[in-house]
């Protein structure tokens, strides 16, 4: 069941790719969510990040090849967090990829409702609507803005609309693969986790593409199911803002909203001395060792950028966001993806 590589010529409407550490029943819930929601034409890939759980066996058990030659399996040696994601995206074959969680659960129009809001060249990711547990949003309509130095985004309320969005949240949204390998994928720079996504769409739109959010393709997430167990919260809360400064090092090249960033930086860090915010300080100095990382990094997108920094903020603005939207594809008609 291990996948060999990918040929760069797409033969699958849609990959989508499961990340899983350790979570043997949560994964096996997942991809049976997923059977329901897949196409004749689409696969699930499961990146299994080294388990110690018998988490990837469990898979190959559930799901057998010769009843479900769509399920396929990728077996790390070792934990590479979020990162692994790119190891799914090597081997899958579609031409949109999802890269998913493996806590949560879709609901059968997840796929198709995502897949026909890919209405025009410049739409680089599709952004799923969540929900908690028990029906609560998580928030995944949201819209940017530049605050005393950093990018931060802002969530939104849903709407049946299908919209613009600020970034497409990592863990249950999908891409064009063709550009989503052209730019690069989540920047293994943010190592471990937190922020990638917004990294990773601040780029697409400054390079001429966008986000959009799909209301009909919905998937209810339990949350950090996975990081909660692995790290502590200083730990979360240090990766947070390691990877806030991280994003603005690489991607902002407008010479105003440099200065505003160095000009906040000392007092952002006094507060955090006065308010003994270790994840904070922790972040700062986790970022700065980065730094030179982050400078050559900074060559390779900026040769692609079609947007300025003020362009891409005027169009992920919340009255921005707002007054758009997009027309959708009609869904198309789903079979059984299990083996005649």
């Amino acid at each position: 069941m291990d996948t060999p590589p990918t040929t760069d010529t797409p033969s699958i409407r849609c990959s989508l790719i499961v990340l899983n550490y350790d979570e043997r029943d949560l994964v096996v819930a997942c991809v049976r969510s997923m059977l329901d929601a897949v196409g004749p034409d689409d696969e699930i890939i499961v990146v299994d990040n080294g388990s110690t759980d018998g988490s990837a066996d469990a898979v190959e058990a559930a799901f057998p090849s010769d009843v479900y030659p769509a399920v396929r399996l990728v077996r790390l040696p070792e934990n590479r967090y979020i990162f692994s994601l790119n190891a799914g995206l090597e081997v899958a074959r579609g031409a949109t990829v999802a890269f998913c969680n493996n806590d949560m659960v879709v609901e059968p129009n997840f796929v198709e409702e995502a897949l026909s809001c890919f209405v025009s060249d410049d739409i680089f990711a599709v952004c799923s609507r969540v929900l908690d547990r028990n029906g609560y949003e998580q928030g995944t309509r949201t819209s940017g803005y530049w605050k005393h130095g950093l990018l931060f985004y802002k969530p939104l309320p849903h709407t049946d609309r299908s919209t613009d969005c600020f970034f497409a949240v990592g863990g249950q949204s999908f891409f064009r693969r063709d550009l989503l390998r052209e730019l690069g994928s989540i920047d293994e720079l943010l190592w471990p986790m937190y922020h990638e996504d917004i990294e990773l769409s601040y780029r697409a739109w400054k390079s001429g593409y966008r986000v959009v959010y799909a209301p009909g393709s919905v998937a209810h997430h339990m949350g950090g199911a996975t990081s909660r167990r692995v790290f502590t919260a200083t730990q979360l809360r240090s990766f947070v803002r390691q990877n806030e400064l991280l994003t603005v090092w690489k991607d902002v090249t407008d010479p105003r909203l440099i200065v505003d960033h160095l000009v906040w930086i000392v007092p952002r860090l006094l507060v955090a001395v006065v308010h003994r915010d270790k994840g904070t300080l922790v972040g700062f100095v986790a970022a700065l060792r980065r730094l030179p990382r982050a400078i050559r990094a900074r060559r390779g997108p900026r040769a692609g950028f079609r947007r300025t920094d003020r362009q891409v903020l005027d169009l992920v603005s919340t009255a921005a966001i707002e007054a758009s939207g997009h027309p959708t594809l009609a869904p198309a008609t789903r079979r059984d993806p299990r083996a005649d």
